[in-house]
């Protein structure tokens, strides 16, 4: 038996993700690149991409342009 969880459409609270991951996420939305994000950070390019990865999975965003958009509301 499969069970499907409904999306209210609102984000998680904040505080789901780490606090690296919050880090990322306020540098992706003011319009760093992944590279930016990396040197701000004193962190690899590979990190910086794992922890986008695990920022739209815990906020149910497909990309950069859905995060903002989400961000926005």
């Amino acid at each position: 038996m499969t069970f499907r969880i409904r999306s209210s459409g609102k984000l998680p609270p904040l505080n789901d993700l780490s606090k690296q991951e919050q880090n990322v996420q306020q540098l992706i939305l003011q319009g760093k690149s992944n590279k930016q994000i990396a040197e701000e950070l004193f962190i690899s390019l590979s990190t910086v991409k794992t922890h986008i990865t695990n920022i739209y999975n815990k906020l149910q965003v497909s990309g950069r342009k859905e995060l903002l958009q989400r961000h926005q509301n």
